[in-house]
Order: C-alpha cells, then sequence, then structure tokens
C-alpha cells in the first residue's frame, strides 16, 4: 500500500518516533515506549475513531516498526484496519502475531467482524497452521513463571472465597497478601516485570493478568506496597500497556490520578426515564485538575483525557476495535430514584 499523506501532528510524532528508536542512528539503546510508541499508537487510534482506516494503519505500521515488540490488542486493531481496506495479507500477519502472542484461535473465530473471512481458503490455511504455530507459543513462552503468578490469584482469593470470607478469615488474608508481595517484587527483580512476550495472553486479548490483583490490593489507604516505579519503568519498557498501568496506580492511589475510569453509568430500574440516568457521565472536574490529569497521562504515554473519552463512546457504537477497556466505565446500580440522586449530584453530563 503507497505512503499516504497523513496530518502534520501524526507525521511529526512518527518522525521523532523513528528518529528516537534508531531508524535513523545507529545506536541500539533500548526504545522508550512511552515517547515512541504509545503517541502513535494514539494518532492510530484517533483515525479509526475518524474512520480514516488507511492512515490508522499507516500509523499503525509506524509504531510496530519503531520497537522490538509491539503489544497484541495494537496488533488486532491493526488486523481490523487491514480488514476494512480489504488488505486480505496484512491482515492474516497480524492475525499471525496475535497468535504468536498467546491468542487463541477459538478467541478469533468468535469475533463477529472475522466472519467474512472464515469461509475462505486463507483462513482454513490459517487454522491448519495454527496448531503448530500454538506449540511454538507454548515452547516459547515462561509457562513456569506464568503458573506462578496464576497461583498469586489463587491463594488471593482461597480464602476470601471460604465461609466467613474476610469476617473470619482477615487475619490470614492479610499475611497471603504480604506474602503475595513479596513473592511478585521477588520475581520482577529476577526476570523483570512479567509482560505479554514473557508470558503470554492466556488466549484472549487480556486487558489485565490475574497477578495483577496482588498489586490493587496495595492500596494507599491500607499502607500497602507502592508499586509507582514498577509500574512506570514497566509502561517505558514496554512490559505493560499505559492503560492498565493507569488503572492500577489509580487503584493504588485510591484517587483518579490518571482519569482511568472515564466514564459513570447509573442503573436505576425504578426510576422513571431520565436523560442523565444511563448516560456515560463524567465526575465534576475544575480545568486545574484536568490539567494535572492529562500532564500524568502524558508522561505514562497515555492521549489527553477527552481523547480517551472519545475513544471509549465510539467503542459504545463500533465494536469491531478495541478501544475501551473493562474499568474505562464505572457502573452503578441503584435501588431507588432517591439512591440516583445522590450520586447524580456529584456528577455532570458527558463533555
Amino acid at each position: 500500500m503507497p505512503l499516504l499523506k497523513f496530518p502534520r501532528k501524526l507525521y511529526f510524532i512518527v518522525w521523532v518516533a523513528l528518529l528516537r528508536t534508531g531508524a535513523f542512528a545507529q545506536d541500539q539503546t533500548p526504545p522508550d515506549y512511552t515517547a515512541v510508541y504509545h503517541p502513535v499508537i494514539n494518532q492510530a487510534e484517533l483515525r479509526v475513531v475518524e474512520k480514516k482506516y488507511e492512515e490508522a494503519l499507516v500509523a499503525y505500521k509506524q509504531a510496530f516498526a519503531s520497537v522490538p515488540s509491539a503489544f497484541a490488542r495494537d496488533y488486532y486493531n491493526a488486523a481490523v484496519a487491514a480488514l476494512l481496506l480489504q488488505e486480505r495479507k496484512e491482515t492474516f500477519d497480524y492475525l499471525e502475531k496475535l497468535v504468536a502472542k498467546g491468542v487463541s484461535l477459538d478467541y478469533l473465530e468468535r469475533q463477529p467482524v472475522f466472519d467474512s473471512l472464515q469461509a475462505t481458503r486463507h483462513w482454513r490455511k490459517f487454522a491448519r497452521k495454527y496448531p503448530k504455530r500454538r506449540r511454538k507459543y507454548n515452547e516459547g513462552f515462561n509457562q513456569e513463571l506464568r503458573a506462578n503468578l496464576d497461583e498469586l490469584y489463587a491463594r488471593d482469593q482461597y480464602f476470601r472465597q471460604a465461609k466467613g470470607g474476610w469476617r473470619v478469615h482477615g487475619d490470614t488474608i492479610k499475611k497471603i497478601e504480604v506474602a503475595n508481595t513479596a513473592k511478585l517484587l521477588g520475581w520482577i527483580d529476577a526476570y523483570g516485570y512479567p509482560g505479554e512476550d514473557q508470558i503470554g495472553v492466556a488466549d484472549t486479548l487480556e486487558q489485565l493478568p490475574r497477578f495483577s490483583i496482588v498489586i490493587e490490593r496495595q492500596t494507599k489507604a491500607r499502607k500497602g506496597h507502592d508499586f509507582s516505579d514498577v509500574l512506570t519503568k514497566a509502561v517505558k519498557q514496554g512490559r505493560i500497556a499505559p492503560q492498565p498501568a493507569a488503572y492500577l496506580l489509580d487503584q493504588q492511589a485510591g484517587r483518579s490520578k490518571y482519569g482511568s475510569r472515564a466514564f459513570i453509568k447509573i442503573d436505576c430500574d425504578e426510576c422513571a426515564e431520565s436523560d442523565q440516568i444511563g448516560e456515560y457521565l463524567t465526575g465534576n472536574m475544575d480545568e486545574e485538575t484536568r490539567q494535572r490529569i492529562d500532564s500524568n497521562r502524558q508522561e505514562l504515554g497515555l492521549e489527553p483525557l477527552g481523547e480517551y473519552r472519545l475513544k471509549i463512546l465510539h467503542g459504545t457504537t463500533d465494536k469491531r476495535f478495541k478501544l475501551s477497556y473493562t474499568w474505562s466505565v464505572a457502573n452503578f446500580v441503584v435501588p431507588s430514584k432517591e439512591a440516583a440522586k445522590v450520586i447524580l449530584e456529584s456528577l455532570s453530563l458527558k463533555d
């Protein structure tokens, strides 16, 4: 596909990304993903929102070329963009990269956007080669580390799910949280932060590996271990995407430092019809707070809050692309109109 003309802002970001990653330089310094990768991915996603799929695909290619390993979610969105442009070879190239990350054939077959491909000989060939590629994936990722990390989640949940839960087993649960944190930090010291290239994505486009629950438990309010340095370093190294990192950092802080929860929805079966109930709402936010959040987001390689919200809203009408996250919208279920009013008093309609 020929190189397209696209907005100057996107061209500048791409040029800087290539310059910093050594496309024009000779050093082999590991790239900083917050500077060279994620800003370009943001531009690709904005072009998706605008339905400018050719420009989006150009930006995806530039982002992928700037780093040694891209993220599965971005390969997925690039595959969809290529499909909509009828670039079949590129579509399957990206699907194969997803398989190499650990995404299962079953998961891909369940995505409606790929229905039109599944009757083609190209898909049949792709499916025939899948078992071999899956074996290669299984041989390549750190299965022992993945199993150990999954065990952290199992330990976290065991006494919480037992009869009596926290009320009966609170002291034991606290000890497990301390032990889990120590184990996780030890493995991070030994292997680096466990990213997609180390532990895969567990068949789906996994947004947060299950071991992340260990970090979520360590809140500032409970004087838990501060993972801020670990997470920000991991984002720069390309071991975790900035969106899940922002969510974990917000959870730890107990407040919205990065605006990971961009909208609020209120569901109330007994409430009368209202223009506000059920809409995508935002909390009241002054300009100073917005600027502070945007500054924090930029340091992590994220788009401004307004662009993040735009992508989330796009995802409510176009399910083909993966542009939002499970935590992007906080859902409240209230029993009555009065309860809904209490929440609504502190909210404003979407920007």
